[in-house]
């Protein structure tokens, strides 16, 4: 497809461009709701939250660096809000005392505006369960440079033991960024996640076998909720009945089984089906348990391995993001960058499908971190980016030929 180099600029440059796809009244209204700017005479909650985003997409490790990048391009950020250049002392103020809700909020809210437009069914599930159904969860762990959040394990024998933040995160198969994301200390227990995040009906949870409870499968099976992990090694169990499974050489058994477990000082039981699988892969034994009985037992497997992908988004985050060096020493500055770099995930998601995955993800934030103050249009340089190089060697080859003729 022919494009003119005139046809790729843009009015306003990338930096811009990205901060475009926040809409006005989202932000406005977010920063009315949690009143974030009711102390703030000089740095605003716009000004804070640019500032931040530069920093952690071309990854600033000091707010010295970063207010020395961005007065560089803040005239070029005055129609998107910004109204104050801070100083360093002004935005490490922000990020200690501004709470970090406000960036939570903004980071739902912008969810739910591009929801529709993060959707498709791309996994291979076998064809027996809609990926819209499936949300997959789990946690990674950031670690600190100290202990301002309590790092999970034993104390060193020397020195002290790192602080670290646990991101949890449940997400939907169909839409690739988390839909609900919960930031605590690396030292809190897994179970925790399970009694604040809701499972809609007739959804299908998939998770690894660090967040069993027994109790929290007892309260899904009666309610149409549905659950896919893996079967603990000193799980206690007796076997119902064996369902046929000669159709499938990967599957070694298919039963039912009662799960014993105690609550509160009383025993109890929980029917779930266990599945026996042998990866034609690795040749490892993996053992399912799951309450989906009317589903072939290909499928759980298939459930189960798709859970990768959260661990991919994970690797995405801290790969292409900063949070490796840290702008603040509080609790709550920490967590200010981490939803910001969740919040430019999200934006980028949405670019990469506009763009329908034309470039690679950690190339396409690169490219657009090293040339924040091109106005080129983003969107369509990674499209037709092989175009944009010939328009460019075409223009300067007709200018080098002009030459040439008036000079002879």
């Amino acid at each position: 497809m022919k494009q003119d180099k005139n046809n790729f600029l843009s009015g306003h440059p990338i930096i811009a461009q990205l901060l475009s796809m926040i809409p006005k009244d989202i932000f406005n209204q977010v920063v009315e709701q949690e009143n974030s700017d009711r102390y703030y005479k000089k740095l605003k909650s716009i000004d804070h939250f640019i500032c931040m985003f530069y920093a952690v997409l071309t990854r600033n490790s000091s707010l010295r660096e970063v207010c020395k990048n961005i007065s560089l391009i803040a005239q070029k950020l005055i129609p998107f809000g910004i109204k104050q250049l801070p100083a360093k002392s002004t935005l490490s103020d922000a990020n200690r005392k501004r709470d970090n809700k406000v960036f939570a909020v903004l980071y739902s809210r912008l969810f739910a505006h591009y929801k529709k437009k993060l959707q498709g069914n791309w996994l291979d599930i076998g064809g027996e369960v809609d990926p819209s159904c499936v949300e997959v969860f789990d946690s990674t762990t950031i670690t600190l440079f100290k202990e301002i959040l309590k790092g999970a394990g034993r104390n060193p024998l020397k020195g002290k033991k790192k602080g670290g933040a646990k991101v949890f995160a449940k997400m939907n198969l169909a839409e690739g960024v988390p839909n609900y994301i919960c930031i605590r200390s690396a030292a809190t227990n897994e179970n925790m996640f399970l009694k604040v995040m809701e499972l809609p009906e007739h959804g299908i949870a998939v998770f690894d076998k660090g967040y069993n409870r027994y109790s929290c499968f007892e309260k899904w099976s009666s309610s149409n909720r549905y659950f896919v992990t893996r079967k603990k090694d000193n799980a206690r169990y007796e076997v119902i009945r064996d369902f046929d499974c000669s159709h499938s050489k990967e599957v070694i058994s298919d039963q039912l089984i009662s799960l014993n477990y105690r609550e509160k000082g009383v025993s109890r039981t929980v029917e779930a089906r266990l599945v026996s699988y042998i990866d034609p892969e690795s040749g490892d034994k993996l053992e399912f348990i799951t309450n989906l009985m009317g589903h072939n037992a290909l499928t759980i497997a298939l459930l189960y391995k798709n859970r990768w992908i959260i661990e991919v988004l994970f690797k995405q985050i801290k790969q292409n993001f900063e949070l490796k060096y840290f702008l603040s020493d509080s609790e709550n500055g920490i967590k200010i960058q981490i939803w910001v770099a969740l919040i430019l995930n999200l934006l980028f998601t949405v670019l990469h499908k506009r763009i329908k995955e034309a470039e690679d993800f950690s190339t396409m934030v690169m490219v657009a971190a090293k040339n924040l103050c091109s106005y080129v249009s983003i969107e369509k340089f990674l499209v037709y980016s092989e175009a944009y190089f010939k328009s460019i060697f075409q223009k300067n080859l007709n200018n080098t030929q002009t030459q040439l003729m008036f000079s002879g």
